[in-house]
């Protein structure tokens, strides 16, 4: 029970970043510092771990294999660790139950901050190189326009024709529509504008506009803050991480084929 505690009160923390104008900055800073064994972690957690001011925190005993000791004293902070039930689900074509795994709630995991700790010295965060990303919708498939949309928005993205309409040349509109179109590589996308796609899209392009050091003030909180009117502050915090972990999703996807680009070109 004491676990499951500590995973609400890390989520209370996460629901309350979604209401942060800090929260692209962080999830910027995900993206840039990712060594140690946290760069397999879901952004949630990253950004937990940023919220407790490091960007390298590990269990006691990865603390011991990396030379590195925890000091006496030092309080854990804990990441959230998923729940699963599993439960039979009758299948329609084959007529046969299936097992179905599905999350029940969190738990939290115990780990240090490298502050914390004494011994041997880490290798320095080194930032990645952030390149320019039309090229990534190329690779995808994607046809770029510039000119006047349909209902005067500044961009649009175009499940059917695969196509990219901007009438602005404001970056974070190019990266909200380049979101969309990972976004849909992955996961089924609704034809009209969804609010929980909508929040994806957006922060996506936050982040990437941080990352390429453009002014990111477009992100909505609407979508959180009126689900948090209806729901629990559990519920409240599973929405938060779905989405965190979409937006790990888009952003990985779109910055690891740019680099698959990069090494193609120049091969």
């Amino acid at each position: 029970m004491a676990s499951t505690n500590k995973a609400l009160a890390e989520l209370e923390k996460i629901v309350q970043l979604f209401s942060s104008k800090e929260l692209p900055e962080m999830c910027k800073q995900v993206f840039i510092k990712n060594v140690g064994p946290s760069r397999r972690w879901s952004l949630g957690n990253k950004l937990v771990m940023l919220i407790h001011g490091t960007a390298d925190a590990r269990g006691y005993r990865q603390w011991q294999e990396a030379g590195r000791y925890v000091k006496k004293g030092a309080k854990a902070l804990y990441i959230l660790a998923p729940m699963i039930r599993h439960k039979k689900v009758g299948n329609k074509e084959t007529g046969q139950e299936e097992d179905v795994e599905f999350p029940v709630g969190f738990v939290g995991i115990p780990v240090f901050r490298y502050e914390d700790t004494d011994g041997k010295p880490i290798e320095e965060y080194r930032p990645r190189q952030i390149p320019p990303l039309l090229d990534v919708a190329e690779k995808f498939g994607v046809k770029v326009e510039y000119g006047p949309t349909v209902l005067g928005e500044g961009g649009s993205y175009n499940l059917v024709t695969n196509v990219i309409k901007l009438s602005q040349e404001n970056p974070d509109t190019f990266f909200h529509e380049l979101a969309h179109k990972a976004h849909s590589t992955f996961e089924t996308l609704k034809p009209m504008q969804d609010p929980e796609q909508e929040t994806v899209a957006q922060l996506s392009a936050c982040v990437l506009a941080k990352l390429y050091g453009y002014d990111a003030t477009s992100f909505s909180w609407n979508y959180i803050a009126s689900y948090a009117k209806e729901k629990t502050p559990e519920a409240v915090g599973k929405l938060c991480m779905r989405v965190l972990s979409q937006v790990q999703k888009v952003i990985t996807l779109i910055l690891d084929t740019h680099e698959q680009e990069k090494v193609r070109i120049t091969a």
